[in-house]
């Protein structure tokens, strides 16, 4: 078996799966409630995903010299959901980890309908013509179950059984956590590392350009209806990682174009720039100004 295979479809979800079993354990069902008491976030997540994002790409595309494949690999991921990335990366980053929960479980079970539907909408919108995607429920539905809500729900319900053994480790785990996820955009990049100089700078100037723009965008437009720095913050997680495994799995799979996959590749490695940024500030900024107040 290759390396991009291992590390992609065992490594990676077996990963992410710990990891959202770590972070169920700083996570309790009164999280859930207060939100649904109040779905106003959630509704302006929905529209950063699902209407900002996709607009901020066609904008990009449209000032951008880039190849018709790259548009279309950069279209097709626009379209796509946010996935357990974005979930560990608001975690670690000391974002609100229900309300990304939440974004990530309703982005991915519509996506069968709203991700066809995107993608051509931008396309049409671009002159270009009309792709067919067929995403099944189950496609959609069963990672999100294995590596997000089943691992997430294991450790709700440590912290729920074993409360002791939970406050004493979690702060280990998180770090270990921390660790875990840099390797992984190490290996990535690595196992990967033949193909991503195909890509060339301009295609860089995309990626990383529309993550960071989308990132930004979110922040302003969520400062227009809360000043709670963790909200904003998962905000801006969600709305600029965005589940590049699916984005591969319809270009490969479904349109039989490994071509396409290539821009959700490297997109799925850069987007993790900006995020390491906030999570490295998270979890020694922190650290430091408490040593510092101390």
């Amino acid at each position: 078996m290759e390396p991009q295979v291992v590390v992609s479809q065992l490594v990676l979800p077996l990963a992410l799966a710990m990891m959202m079993l770590v972070m169920g354990m700083s996570v309790r069902p009164l999280h859930f409630r207060r939100l649904l008491q109040q779905p106003g976030m959630i509704v302006l997540g929905l529209v950063l995903q699902w209407l900002v994002l996709p607009l901020l790409a066609l904008l990009l595309v449209m000032l951008l010299p880039l190849p018709q494949t790259v548009v279309i690999g950069l279209v097709i991921l626009a379209a796509c959901p946010g996935g357990a990335t974005s979930n560990i990366i608001s975690h670690l980053s000391g974002g609100d980890a229900a309300l990304s929960v939440t974004l990530t479980t309703v982005v991915s079970l519509l996506s069968p309908l709203t991700l066809p539907l995107a993608v051509n909408l931008m396309l049409s919108a671009l002159g270009l013509g009309p792709l067919e995607i067929q995403l099944s429920f189950a496609t959609a539905l069963v990672p999100l179950l294995l590596v997000t809500v089943v691992p997430l729900l294991l450790g709700m319900a440590l912290r729920h059984f074993l409360p002791g053994w939970s406050q004493r480790y979690t702060g280990l785990l998180n770090r270990i956590s921390f660790a875990v996820f840099v390797v992984l955009i190490v290996a990535l990049a690595w196992v990967n590392s033949e193909q991503l100089p195909q890509l060339g700078s301009l295609v860089t100037l995309a990626c990383l350009g529309l993550c960071v723009l989308v990132m930004m965008a979110a922040a302003l437009i969520s400062r227009l209806f809360s000043n709670d720095v963790v909200t904003i913050k998962t905000l801006m997680i969600e709305a600029g990682i965005q589940n590049a495994g699916t984005a591969m799995l319809v270009a490969v799979t479904l349109l039989q174009r490994p071509d396409l996959a290539l821009v959700a590749l490297f997109y799925g490695i850069l987007m993790n720039l900006p995020a390491l940024l906030m999570i490295v500030r998270q979890q020694f900024g922190h650290s430091v100004y408490t040593k510092a107040r101390a």
